[in-house]
């Protein structure tokens, strides 16, 4: 499920339908030790595992062994620093119990 970044109510909208429909939750916080990569591991059962990157310029699928070995090295760094299951999912619950600004009203806003 991928969120959209908004005002605060959309967010917070986003933020409790991720905690009532997704089946695990891990969030790595912003300020974990590991290199930002738009990437996804598809792995089956009866076919070779294929990894997906996208940039602006290019998208890449690529099913190389030294590639997905790197692939699933990232996923493993991002499973060590991301909050666990409940940590994750009490972190979203504090994000939709906040109080809501009015958007029309001064002060900072957050993405």
């Amino acid at each position: 499920m991928q969120l959209q970044v908004g005002d605060d109510r959309v967010m917070e909208d986003q933020y409790a339908r991720l905690l009532l429909k997704a089946h695990m939750i891990r969030i790595v916080p912003a300020d974990a030790p590991v290199i930002a990569s738009n990437c996804t591991l598809w792995e089956y059962e009866k076919s070779m595992p294929v990894a997906f990157t996208e940039s602006n310029l290019a998208k890449v699928f690529v099913q190389d062994p030294g590639a997905i070995a790197r692939t699933r090295l990232l996923f493993d760094r991002l499973a060590e620093v991301a909050l666990d299951e409940g940590q994750s999912r009490s972190k979203l619950a504090e994000y939709v119990g906040r109080p809501r600004k009015d958007f029309d009203g001064p002060g900072a806003r957050l993405a």
